[in-house]
């Protein structure tokens, strides 16, 4: 039931937890085990996250002062770097722990396990929502980052004195030379900050991501080693035939992983992974439960326990999909071996290459749900990459780590097990960086199709593994969403078009479809050398829907929150015309009438380039039955001037000028155009308000729907002859409870 909180469109309100518990001592009284496992995990999940989001403050002041611990540095240059820090509670119950996303502009040297006395302005865990983006509020809240945060002020209380944080620091220094160091630091210490964009881009592209990536694999694979050279060392030295040595073997197989664990910082996913290890041995030790499903379903059951939003971790799924394929596998090849009587190394061999299949291809599917795509090449790479990690790379890596441990205790420099290990990866080195720049390096998939296909894939996998006779009929019923999903997608309509206002934050960016063909106006903003929504939601959105014919850029001016992503938008649609009275453009905005994909585009102002807001481009878009205007940041100005001109204002969609401010939206220009729909592209809970209040009540004054981007997410808008609809992304494309809107320190 857990499981399934994944797609609730809420959790229970605070007032049913109570009736809640009620209702479940009267399911227990009945003996209604279904229904009361059903509601105690609404109970609990819902009571949890209530829990965690809650933090007393003074809703009134603009700053919190918190004592917190560096966890881990997310990023960081020069003066600047983002962090997780976990809040240091004063009260007895401290679970579960809240943890913050800082921003700090900083030149000192700041170290994980460093605490300080903070004074944070503190925003909401709420962040940008678009379809094929990545969703860092789902991502933030299942590692329990209750909001984020800049810093105003920092005093620190203590340096980091933990062996992590010295070991860390040493081994930074030990590894300089070592051409693999950032894979190094990731197996060793969970450390990830050394990772180059290629980097990441090169282990995406070859589905190898979960190697780098401390988790039940590694844990798994440090566990199974020390379990068995204890068990060998054990028999050679104190041979018994009881239950001596096994128990012996357990106890240090925990000690291994649990130290593992603590290198990894216990980061939530490596939690997670401990407990689902540690389950299983315990488990095993008390001989109770025999069935390896049974000791899975009781390691997912004692882990969402202790923290029920594991549910939102990619990490999660991935894991027990890993181990479900490798039970389905072995049952399925043990089966055969009972029919046909072969066993032996022929059985051991099909196990292994059912095994890397069923990983290859379930867990590509599963990741293609949570990434937005999938490796072609993962099968192949992981095939061989799997094995080496397991049999080589990992121990050899532990081991090496231990000796060059002991050596800095004792004072030597006891390096060539990090040599050995930096030498050992460089394999895998060059086989990702190669696999980059091979075709279908990476696959974007639509959701719809990744669902339909994961079906497919579980009605092929009931085909193949369940022996019962109705098992066809099932997997023909599986097949039908694919079938239904090819045949929707040979449905065109050539009428029908669409335009798409995606949440960029604080800035524009949109997205006009038809007939597979698009025009982008504006891009949204970008910070810093690395940052920019161009990359991060722009693209991924027309990646994730298909559309790579972009015909036309227009950027309205040249203000960041508009143009900051133009770069990255013309290098990766190159053939792409550039509109706007902007350096290097191909037309200007001054081009009156023109058509495209059969809709007319009106060129309405400037009527010559002008510097600054109101030199913004303004475009109505319309075929014969409806009509949409782009207004840019024109202000008053333009707007009088507008309207003075007798230019054909009126459409039934806007996209109000300069996001809801003052400067903007007269009394004259609203009622020229009076729009139907009033789409606002403000940031949530922004630092400039908008929109203004008074500038809301205009477009009610007129009737006009109103929506804001910084609310709603995405918002989509499907023009037909028939009617104009509309979609949201927090009301109808992911309804989900996790994202929705959050203030900071609540959950309601």
């Amino acid at each position: 039931m857990s499981l399934s909180a994944i797609f609730w469109p809420s959790l229970l309100p605070l007032e049913f937890l109570i009736p809640g518990v009620v209702i479940a001592l009267i399911l227990l009284y009945l003996r209604n085990y279904i229904l009361l496992g059903a509601i105690c995990a609404a109970i609990w999940l819902s009571g949890f996250t209530e829990l965690l989001l809650d933090y007393q403050y003074d809703s009134k002041s603009k700053y919190i002062n918190a004592k917190a611990e560096i966890i881990s540095l997310v990023s960081q240059n020069s003066d600047f770097l983002s962090a997780d820090i976990r809040i240091i509670k004063s009260s007895l119950i401290a679970y579960p722990y809240q943890y913050l996303r800082i921003y700090w502009r900083t030149e000192q040297d700041i170290k994980v396990g460093d605490k300080y006395l903070f004074s944070l302005r503190p925003k909401s865990v709420t962040s940008v929502s678009n379809e094929g983006g990545f969703n860092q509020q789902k991502n933030l809240l299942s590692k329990h980052v209750i909001g984020k945060a800049n810093v105003v002020e920092a005093k620190q209380l203590s340096s980091s004195q933990s062996l992590r944080a010295y070991l860390i620091e040493e081994l930074i220094q030990q590894t300089k030379p070592l051409s693999n160091r950032d894979l190094l630091l990731a197996l060793l210490m969970g450390e990830r900050q050394a990772f180059t964009e290629q980097r990441w881009q090169a282990l995406r592209s070859s589905g190898t991501g979960h190697l780098v990536a401390i988790s039940g694999l590694h844990l798994s694979v440090i566990s199974v080693w020390c379990f068995l050279l204890t068990i060998m060392v054990l028999s050679w030295l104190t041979p018994s035939q009881g239950l001596r040595n096994l128990k012996i073997a357990i106890v240090l197989t925990c000690a291994s992983a649990l130290f593992y664990a603590y290198l990894a910082g216990f980061a939530i996913a490596t939690q997670r992974a401990l407990i689902m290890l540690l389950t299983v041995m315990v488990l095993t030790l008390w001989k109770r439960v025999s069935s390896p499903w049974e000791r899975l379903l009781i390691a997912l059951f004692v882990v969402i326990l202790l923290d029920p939003l594991a549910i939102l971790s990619a990490g999660l799924w991935l894991s027990f999909g890993a181990l479900s394929i490798i039970l389905l596998c072995i049952n399925r090849v043990i089966s055969d071996e009972q029919v046909t009587g072969v066993n032996g190394v022929v059985s051991k061999f099909k196990i292994f290459i059912m095994i890397q299949l069923g990983l290859s291809f379930g867990l590509g599917l599963l990741g293609s749900l949570f990434f937005g795509g999938l490796s072609f090449h993962s099968v192949w790479v992981n095939l061989l990459a799997v094995p080496w990690f397991s049999l080589v790379v990992i121990p050899f890596a532990f081991i090496g780590f231990l000796v060059w441990w002991i050596g800095q205790t004792l004072g030597f420099q006891f390096d060539f097990g990090l040599q050995l290990t930096n030498w050992l990866l460089e394999p895998f080195s060059i086989l990702v960086n190669q696999v980059v720049h091979l075709p279908l390096s990476w696959i974007h998939i639509q959701p719809s199709w990744v669902i339909a296909t994961a079906y497919l894939f579980l009605a092929v996998t009931l085909a193949f593994l369940i022996n019962q006779k109705k098992k066809y009929w099932i997997a023909v019923i599986l097949s039908l969403p694919l079938i239904l999903q090819v045949l929707s997608s040979n449905r065109t309509n050539e009428t029908e078009w669409k335009m798409h206002v995606l949440d960029v934050g604080q800035g524009l960016a949109i997205v006009l479809e038809k007939q597979g063909k698009v025009l982008l106006y504006d891009t949204g903003a970008k910070y810093g050398q690395d940052f920019s929504y161009a990359k991060t939601v722009v693209i991924p959105f027309l990646e994730s829907k298909g559309l790579t014919d972009v015909d036309y850029i227009v950027v309205s001016h040249g203000d960041n929150d508009h143009a900051g992503g133009l770069g990255v938008i013309r290098n990766r649609f190159a053939d792409a015309q550039l509109i706007g009275d902007i350096k290097n453009s191909d037309l200007p905005c001054d081009l009156g009438l023109i058509t495209w994909q059969q809709l007319s585009l009106e060129f309405l102002w400037p009527l010559k380039p002008e510097k600054g807001n109101n030199g913004s481009c303004v475009i109505r878009v319309s075929d014969t039955h409806n009509s949409l205007l782009l207004a840019g940041d024109i202000e008053k100005e333009a707007e009088y001037s507008l309207v003075n001109l007798n230019k054909h204002l009126q459409s039934d969609v806007l996209i109000v000028p300069h996001h809801g401010s003052r400067t903007s939206s007269t009394h004259e220009f609203i009622n020229s155009v009076n729009p139907k729909l009033a789409i606002f592209t403000a940031g949530y809970q922004n630092r400039y308000g908008f929109p203004k209040p008074d500038v809301v009540s205009r477009y009610t004054n007129i009737g006009a729907e109103k929506l804001q981007t910084g609310i709603e997410g995405q918002i989509s808008v499907v023009f037909s002859a028939s009617a104009i609809k509309t979609r949201t992304y927090r009301r109808t494309i992911a309804p989900y409870w996790y994202n929705q809107l959050f203030n900071f320190g609540e959950f309601r």
